[in-house]
């Protein structure tokens, strides 16, 4: 994979009114763990269907991921939120990097001031969709969608092109 980005949105203007500069890169090459603030995971199941939770707050259907807690690597982070978010466990050795999203910060937002990465993962359960059930109080749906569904509910998201480019025909 490059390291070239992917597309570069010179201000991407979030549900809570945040603002920020966002270049989607794809690697597999992980971003180092004091760069990342948050991260997010294309979690599919045996048949290649992906698991997506929707979140009020950002007001979008996406994949499991959040928040880098304080002393958590991005991997930990991930797995964390994934049981928090679908109830499933994953193994933090079987997340494969395969980009970030680097955040340049146009005003205050859910980022450091300074900006950072959202580190993207990727993995593949042995499991026919596993049932959902989150815990998590930031999340109220969960499901398990083909690559059209998803295209058809995040298609217009900002990292929609990171999607298409590691999933899309």
């Amino acid at each position: 994979m490059s390291e070239e980005p992917l597309a570069t949105l010179p201000e991407v203007v979030f549900a809570d009114g945040s603002r920020a500069a966002v270049e989607l890169v794809l690697s597999g090459t992980p971003v180092p763990d004091d760069e990342v603030f948050a991260a997010l995971v294309f979690l599919q199941d045996r048949s290649g269907r992906f698991a997506v939770v929707y979140s009020p707050r950002r007001q979008e259907w996406a994949s499991p991921g959040g928040g880098v807690e304080h002393g958590e690597t991005a991997r930990q982070a991930v797995v964390r939120e994934v049981h928090e978010e679908t109830g499933l466990v994953l193994d933090e050795a079987a997340l494969w990097p395969c980009g970030h999203e680097r955040f340049t910060p146009l005003g205050p937002g859910r980022w450091p001031s300074h900006g950072g990465c959202l580190q993207v993962f990727r993995t593949r359960l042995d499991a026919e969709a596993p049932p959902l059930q989150g815990g998590a109080d930031d999340v109220t749906g969960w499901r398990w969608v083909t690559f059209p569904e998803l295209e058809e509910l995040c298609g217009a998201a900002f990292w929609w092109p990171m999607a298409a480019a590691l999933f899309g025909p």
